[in-house]
């Protein structure tokens, strides 16, 4: 007898009482079967249950219906399946006794799975209101706009976003800020390490100058006058060179890729120096190849602060650096001047293009120097000026209004020399000067975007900190649905079946928990009316369990990897084949298969391309054996044939056929090709070796036969 349950209430009362009746009517029927009622007892039982049912399944269609239940075809269609079933299950019913508890079952899962399943989300839906479209076309814009947040997103979600959308705003302008000091930092790395080397590149420009100067006017003078300072100016310039090349050496080349081409053509060019100062030294070059030869190496030196100055965007680094590069060329100017200034006062003028080129260079130092104007502070600016007009520059001028004029009668190119060479140390002293200033500013600029950053990210932390905050503030201060559901919950545990929360407008996470208190209250609601058929399932469950331990038998059998008999059950099936050829007088032979450096398969390529090549074996054995035949897998890569009403000749050619089909075939594993062989011993019954095992050993002596006497063939045991 199995009685309602208060919590299969819906809660519309004409449909409540018509499960209650169904029940009943299911309740008779086991209990007629039970007390061995007549036929006919049975009979109009069935009849008013169908009528029941019927009238039952139209009277709720009738009210979902009227309430436009969105579902209502597919809830009348599983009606009517049950209607159409009832003659079947009245059948079954009358079969036996076995049978007529299995429907008295069948019936009560129906009805519960009906009501649970079916009924009650029919039911809740018919709760839910929707805003009439009239209402909802009268809002105002900002209303509609409400409106649709509201029922689109849930509180939780509208609170998160509000907090979230601002903060992300906040968090993507801080990042491209983060982003934007993260990247000048890195520009300015890269600016500090190149610029180490810009003292070097002075230093080094600067010595070159100077043997420039000295080699023109060891070739310009018929004397050796210039010849001792020039040696000792090479030795300079070699130390220079070694220097320069150390620095750059000890430096990672990904932060001097910007300048490497010209580093990499320095050093190239810087190859040939010493076999050119011996043609310098023999006289054996002209001075305009000279001046050529230093002042192409010269330049590529000076191009390097020139390059680096475009590469970095802080505008008043990038405006020192040009500074220094043009004092840095006009000095190089200077320096030209003072080497054909030497040959000119040498030669009196008399070299045409000498003359002219001085006079060029005269008129392209007025190039750099508007250029130094252009970035040089006013600071700068003054300090150059003092050097402009310092008593050196006038001894300069007089010389250089001289060569113009050609009076060269009071002109001496030593003291010619001398005179530039002071004001080109002078303007080396204020590049350096330039120099210490720019990695000062550098350092500043580091400085300055390590502070920044670590403010940006305290910032960015605070801000995200106190977003947390507000966040869980306000959810803290939503709890009040949730307490509902506790309350609920509580309930629920003590064994409370019948409070049902009501379910709620929009569609959120608090809604989300009644459904799904909902789906718990009505799974334990079915728990409890179950109960009573727990010892009814549980005898199934044992049979359902008794055919499952046949399967694990059927399992222990066979070999998982090749699907082969194993050795157990092998010994078994064969015991019973040699008394049965013991019994009728027939052939039985059996084949022992070992394939060939299988090991070496293995060792190669891995146990897991080893296991696809015996599957590959198993599957072609398997494949040729016939089905009274048996294919066991006794070892690793062993394998045995047992062939009933086979002898020695039909034995070989079964041996031989899947052999040589081995041989010709390919497997492939993992972009791996492997071929393959396999070694065969046979061994036949017969009347004196009436025993299993012994066969096996004289199969197994002519498998090792096969294997002593170059693999890949089939041997029979001959004693």
């Amino acid at each position: 007898m199995i009685e309602w349950n208060d919590g299969l209430t819906l809660g519309i009362k004409a449909i409540d009482d018509e499960h209650k009746e169904l029940l009943k009517i299911i309740n008779e029927l086991s209990q007629a079967h039970s007390n061995n009622e007549t036929r006919e007892t049975k009979e109009s039982l069935f009849k008013v249950l169908t009528s029941t049912v019927i009238e039952h399944s139209r009277n709720e269609e009738k009210i979902l219906e009227d309430n436009n239940f969105s579902d209502l075809d597919e809830h009348i269609n599983a009606h009517n399946k049950f209607i159409n079933q009832i003659p079947k299950i009245k059948t079954k019913y009358f079969k036996d006794d076995a049978s007529a508890k299995e429907v008295v079952l069948s019936l009560v899962d129906w009805l519960f799975q009906h009501i649970i399943e079916d009924d009650y989300l029919a039911i809740n839906s018919l709760d839910k209101s929707v805003l009439n479209e009239k209402e909802f076309a009268n809002l105002t814009l900002l209303d509609k706009i409400t409106k649709y947040i509201t029922n689109t997103f849930s509180f939780s979600k509208r609170l998160l976003i509000s907090s979230l959308v601002p903060l992300i705003g906040m968090l993507i302008l801080i990042f491209i800020v983060i982003f934007d000091n993260y990247t000048k930092n890195e520009e300015m790395l890269k600016t500090a390490t190149m610029t180490e080397i810009l003292s070097d590149v002075n230093n080094l420009a600067h010595t070159m100058q100077v043997e420039r100067g000295l080699s023109c006017g060891y070739l310009a003078a018929s004397d050796e006058k210039f010849k001792n300072n020039l040696n000792k100016q090479r030795v300079l310039v070699t130390d220079a060179i070694l220097v320069f090349k150390n620095k750059v050496k000890g430096i990672d080349n990904n932060k001097l890729i910007l300048i490497k081409t010209y580093i990499d053509k320095f050093k190239s060019d810087i190859t040939s120096l010493e076999n050119f100062r011996k043609s310098i030294d023999l006289k054996e070059v002209s001075q305009e190849h000279v001046l050529d030869y230093y002042i192409n190496i010269i330049k590529n030196i000076l191009d390097i602060t020139s390059k680096i100055a475009t590469y970095n965007l802080d505008p008043e680094i990038s405006s020192s650096i040009l500074t220094l590069s043009s004092l840095l060329q006009y000095k190089e100017i200077l320096g030209q001047e003072r080497a054909i200034g030497v040959t000119t006062i040498e030669h009196h003028g008399t070299n045409r293009d000498e003359y002219f080129k001085f006079i060029q260079y005269l008129s392209s130092q007025k190039i750099y120097l508007n250029s130094f104007e252009q970035t040089a502070t006013k600071e700068q600016q003054d300090t150059f000026n003092l050097i402009g007009h310092s008593a050196i520059v006038q001894t300069i001028d007089s010389y250089e209004k001289n060569i113009k004029n050609k009076k060269f009668q009071q002109l001496n190119s030593i003291q010619w020399f001398e005179s530039i060479t002071k004001l080109i140390n002078e303007n080396k002293l204020f590049e350096n000067k330039l120099l210490n200033d720019i990695d000062a500013l550098i350092q500043k600029r580091l400085t300055e975007n390590k502070y920044n950053l670590l403010l940006l990210l305290i910032y960015t932390i605070s801000i995200f900190l106190f977003t947390l905050l507000v966040i869980y503030i306000f959810e803290k201060s939503s709890k009040t649905e949730i307490f509902k559901f506790t309350k609920a919950m509580k309930y629920l545990a003590e064994g409370g079946r019948d409070l049902r929360l009501e379910q709620l407008e929009k569609e959120d996470e608090i809604s989300q928990i009644y459904a799904a208190y909902e789906v718990a209250r009505q799974k334990l609601l079915k728990g409890d009316v179950y109960m009573q058929l727990f010892l009814h399932k549980k005898e199934m469950e044992i049979q359902e369990q008794e055919k499952e331990n046949e399967k694990l038998e059927e399992m222990a059998s066979i070999d998982p990897l090749t699907s082969c008999v194993n050795r157990r059950k092998f010994e078994e099936l064969s015991n019973l084949e040699l008394s049965r050829s013991i019994r009728y007088k027939s052939d039985l032979s059996f084949l022992m298969l070992d394939i060939d450096h299988f090991k070496a398969v293995n060792d190669t390529y891995g146990h897991g391309v080893g296991d696809e090549v015996l599957k590959h074996f198993s599957g072609v054995c398997l494949d040729m054996a016939r089905n009274l035949d048996v294919v066991a897998r006794i070892g690793g890569e062993e394998f045995v044939v047992m062939l009933p009403q086979t002898n020695a000749e039909g034995a070989f050619i079964f041996a031989e056929r899947f052999r040589k089909s081995i041989a010709q075939a390919e497997v492939v594993v993992e972009e791996h090709t492997i071929r393959y062989s396999v070694s065969i011993g046979i061994s036949v019954f017969n009347d004196i070796k009436k025993d299993v095992k012994i066969i096996l050993e004289e199969a197994d002596k002519a498998l090792y036969e096969a294997k002593d006497t170059g693999r890949d063939k089939t041997v029979i045991f001959s004693s």
